[in-house]
């Protein structure tokens, strides 16, 4: 431990009811207000640069924007060598710190990791998988060096005492105890965090022989981590030195105290350790306390100390005094009914707060969607609002571009990627964005939905040229999908290749990505634009000096190892957008204070957050080791949260619900409440309520209007006068789909590059049987099922590709095959199939003149009597004895009627005699022999259902007949293209059918 003088009483404590920055400033402006001048010679260190700007801030509120020589300020353990040097003669140390090799690139030392471990085991791990496991290397790395450990150390843990895997874990971790230091050495570069912590030590030592002349005040810090812990002792120990700390509770009682310092989960600890490492006792840390600064009562510190006292002294509670709420000021709890809820209470809390001129407001939450999704909610009144914590690249415009265009490749031009890729806002390939967009579309409408195309960009490239000759798309997109053909080749030949030189790949890629976001109106690209862009630049620029590591890689890995590498690199914005409004994240809220501060997310998992397991070393490993436990952050975040507490007004929010599963509170939250229940109190105020009343009211429309049931009676002149077998039932169920179809024009699109549905699956089946009975329509050969199978093979082979064709839909043919073989051997002894997919037509006399009845039967065989029978291959559901009985689904028997009629020109007029339905499902039983109806003869159900169609169609003639929707509740298809045309749950929900 480095030894320091005597510490005199140069530590000072701002309670948490006090703004701690503007405390600060005040305290030095009264002090020095004979001759601000002097404020110049000032320094200050303080917790992070954020900090410093606030405390800037601070002095400008104080003087009220008055122009003033402000103290140096310095974060903590970033001592700058260009300050250094221009401090004049160098000392001893200070030389040494101008010596210290630099720092090493993140993406670097993450490039390095990922190929230690690759090497290690090449099998488990490729270089996108292994840059993943690099990042969690890296953070054992530095919470390592943080603490002030060795590596070397690791050796120490003896791998017997441990769990098996976790031997294993040790023995790999030799990668950065054994061979990181000898590579380190070869890059003539060090750890950042331990570059941090030598030349914080080296000002250390500096100091404590060449104490600086002016005054210096170490502030905000509570000494967590060893080094500032031993800064901040040092700076007590000097002359003109001042440690000024935050919140130090001075309401516990002194057995409590005792305890939090062996309790790292209690927001004192990290305070309670720094005093007892400065040998200085609570009572000894004067208050500094400015007058009217305070934010609220101290009844409310007090209580919130009393509520967050150790767990092992809360038997105290019972003879606990607790003030009455109101003696607060300003706390209100408000639980919402979930996360979107959640946000825009929040964003109104934050509107309203902008009716007062001077008030500001400041979100203080851990939880990054929630701050997104209030971001969001702002914008509704044109509120942009700055969130301190900024965005992750890969989730910034520019970087989900990069990541696209690496997909979009690597996934051999999947359909979905390639629009998601041409529809990002820069994609442009110099083209004005109106015809981009419109090609765009037409590429979308055309070509890419529907049936998959072949793999690559040469199965959608002769897809294109085939509609182009078949005149179904424009020559114009046909000649831009040329040129894109030729700006992506140069990249998708280099991801074709096994090994390709990464340098060589990057550069390609981004000139790809360059290329394709040109804008014709301004002739160059958007991608490296905005302070999102610039990071995104940086980000390639520095990818491209550690490419020299990656040497050869395997294109393939490329789409994910770029996720890996820019995950988690957050770009913030340079400037503020709205200056009484902020989202702050817990640490950037620790020393600033708003108006009205609004603690969101108070939910068990996000604040504290949830302390994921340690996946290098299990908590007996750690202390082993002497690496801090996961409760140290739960206690640095509770003394986050204690400070916040202490704001002027403050809002706890948390969501009921996330994702549908309800939640539990913050512990901390649970507490308050527990401690509050005991007095009969309570946090839920009427603001809370009235917020809460505005949220509810805030997308309600101003009238609720039911709507009814959509009656559509087009003129006579636009309804359809010819409809086929299978549509009728359609008309039958649901006439509105019918006049969606059939009236409006209207037909669903297909899916983007779709893999084979159910309806193919049939088509597919209908063929392979038809093909068949063709070649063997009189007698079948002793190998029939192994014919039936090569003709399957042949209609199947352009989708066996599929895995869910070749995985389920081929072994249920193979069934179906061995099933419908037996089953012609016995049919065949009575029938014979005498026309296969025939074709017919009739005319039925109706009151608006001639409707066309049409259809297509799958089968008709002959028997010898001149009867026929008509089979109707199902490979989905086969209608009930009571829906073909009552005409709901008359297919089978309006085919009978066109039969009767002479409607079929390849068949005379006979005698139908059966009706059957083959259901073809491949399971068990494979197929299934079913007729019509068991009850009700042919001819009469041929004959109701010819009269049925008659009266129906002379209804439609009627010009004041409506096309409802399901007018037969109880008989509704399970697939409907035009459901949500109709609204049907809008107007149906509630109602009885």
């Amino acid at each position: 431990m480095t030894e320091f003088g005597e510490i005199k009483a140069s530590v000072l404590n701002i309670p948490p009811e006090y703004p701690f920055v503007d405390c600060l400033a005040r305290y030095l402006l009264d002090r020095y207000q004979a001759d601000l001048t002097k404020l110049g010679d000032i320094t200050i260190l303080t917790t992070t640069r954020r900090a410093a700007r606030a405390l800037q801030n601070a002095f400008l509120r104080e003087t009220h924007g008055k122009p003033l020589l402000l103290p140096r300020m310095r974060p903590l353990g970033d001592v700058d060598e260009d300050e250094l040097a221009l401090e004049g003669d160098l000392s001893g140390d200070q030389q040494k710190a101008l010596e210290l090799p630099p720092a090493i690139e993140s993406l670097r030392r993450q490039l390095l990791l990922s190929r230690l471990i690759a090497t290690r085991d090449p099998e488990a791990y490729d270089l996108s998988r292994a840059a993943g496991l690099a990042i969690e290397l890296s953070r054992l790395l530095d919470q390592v060096q943080t603490e002030g450990l060795e590596l070397d150390g690791l050796k120490e843990l003896v791998p017997a005492e441990y769990a098996e895997h976790w031997q294993v874990t040790l023995e790999f971790l030799k990668i950065i105890s054994d061979v990181w230091p000898r590579i380190l050495e070869e890059e003539g570069a060090i750890d950042p965090a331990r570059r941090r912590d030598l030349l914080l030590r080296l000002q250390i030592e500096e100091w404590q022989t060449n104490p600086p002349d002016g005054e210096i005040f170490a502030v905000g810090s509570t000494g967590s981590i060893p080094t500032t812990a031993d800064m901040l002792c040092l700076v007590a120990s000097l002359p003109n030195g001042t440690v000024v700390l935050p919140g130090v509770d001075k309401h516990l009682d002194e057995q409590s105290w005792e305890i939090v310092q062996k309790d790292p989960s209690h927001p004192q600890y990290g305070l309670s350790r720094l005093l007892q490492k400065m040998g200085v006792s609570r009572e000894d840390v004067p208050d500094l306390k400015l007058e009217g600064l305070q934010n609220c009562p101290t009844d409310r510190s007090a209580f919130l100390s009393e509520a967050m006292r150790p767990a092992s002294t809360t038997d105290k509670w019972q003879d606990t005094h607790i003030p009455a709420v109101k003696d607060f000021g300003g706390v209100i709890q408000i639980n919402c009914s979930g996360a979107q809820a959640e946000a825009q209470v929040i964003a109104l809390a934050m509107r309203q707060s902008l009716e007062d001129p001077t008030k500001t407001t400041a979100l203080v939450t851990p939880d990054r969607d929630l701050s997104r999704r209030v971001v969001a909610e702002l914008k509704r009144w044109g509120l942009e609002v700055d969130d301190s914590a900024g965005s992750s690249l890969d989730q910034s415009p520019p970087g989900i571009f990069l990541r696209l265009t690496a997909r979009l490749v690597a996934e051999r031009f999947d359909p979905l990627v390639l629009l998601s890729t041409l529809k990002h806002p820069y994609s442009a390939m110099d083209y004005p964005k109106g015809t981009f967009r419109q090609l765009i579309r037409e590429l979308e409408r055309k070509v890419l939905r529907g049936p998959r195309p072949a793999e690559g960009l040469s199965g959608i490239q002769a897809l294109v040229k085939l509609k182009q000759q078949h005149g179904e798309i424009s020559d114009e997109l046909a000649a831009w999908f040329e040129e894109f053909c030729e700006l992506v080749r140069p990249f998708s030949d280099l991801m074709t290749e096994p090994q390709v030189d990464f340098e060589l790949l990057v550069k390609s890629h981004v000139r790809f990505a360059e290329q394709l976001s040109v804008f014709a109106e301004t002739g160059d690209t958007n991608l490296w634009y905005g302070h999102f862009g610039e990071s995104a630049a940086g980000f390639i620029s520095e990818l491209l000096r550690a490419s020299d590591i990656a040497g050869q890689i395997n294109p393939e890995s490329w789409a994910e190892l770029l996720d890996s590498l820019m995950v988690g690199r957050m770009v913030r914005s340079r400037y503020g957008q709205h200056p009484r409004l902020q989202i702050w994240g817990p640490i950037e809220a620790r020393l600033q204070r708003a108006d009205r501060m609004i603690l969101g997310g108070l939910n068990k998992g996000i604040w504290p957050p949830e302390q994921a397991g340690d996946p290098w070393m299990s908590r007996p490993m750690r202390q082993d080791f002497n690496l801090p436990l996961p409760e140290k952050k739960i206690g640095l975040s509770a003394h986050d949260f204690q400070q916040a507490f202490c704001a002027k007004e403050v809002i706890l929010t948390r969501a009921e619900k996330l994702d549908g599963a309800p939640t539990v509170p913050s512990r901390w939250l649970l507490r308050i409440e527990t401690l509050l229940r005991k007095n009969g109190e309570s946090l839920s105020g009427s603001e809370g309520l009235n917020l809460q009343d505005w949220q509810n009211r805030l997308d309600r429309p101003v009238t609720i209007a039911p709507v009814d049931p959509p009656r559509p009676t087009p003129p006579l002149f636009a309804r359809p006068r010819r409809l086929s077998v299978t549509r009728i039932e359609k008309w039958i169920k649901d006439p509105y789909s019918i006049f969606a179809d059939a009236i409006l024009g209207l037909k669903p699109l297909d899916e983007i590059g779709m893999a084979p549905g159910g309806a193919e699956k049939g088509t597919l089946i209908h063929e392979a049987l038809e093909k068949f009975v063709k070649c063997f329509p009189d007698h079948l050969p002793a190998d029939a099922e192994e014919r039936l199978l090569k003709i399957g093979g042949e209609v199947f082979a352009d989708v066996l590709a599929y895995p869910a064709v070749w995985a389920f839909w081929w072994p249920r043919f193979e069934r179906i095959a061995r099933w419908f073989v037996e089953f012609e051997r016995e049919r065949r002894e009575t029938f014979k199939p005498t026309l296969l997919e025939a074709k017919g037509t009739i005319d039925i006399p109706a009151p608006k003149g001639s409707f066309t009845l049409s259809g297509t039967a799958d089968r008709i065989d002959e028997n010898g009597n001149g009867e026929v029978s008509v089979i109707d291959y199902k490979t989905g559901s086969v209608p009930s004895d009571k829906q073909v009985e009552t005409g709901i689904s008359p297919q089978l028997s309006l085919e009978a009627a066109m039969i009767e009629r002479g409607g079929f020109t390849d068949l005379k007029s006979a005698s139908v005699i059966e009706l059957l339905y083959l259901r073809l499902s491949g399971g068990e039983p494979a197929g299934e022999v079913k007729h019509s109806s068991k009850k009700v003869p042919v001819t009469e159900l041929a004959e109701a259902a010819y009269e049925g169609l008659s009266r129906l169609i002379a209804q439609f003639d009627k010009e004041a007949t409506p096309y409802l929707v399901r007018p037969r509740p109880d008989f509704v298809d399970r697939f409907n293209d035009y459901e949500h045309l109709s609204r049907l749950r809008e107007w149906s929900g509630g109602q009885d059918d």
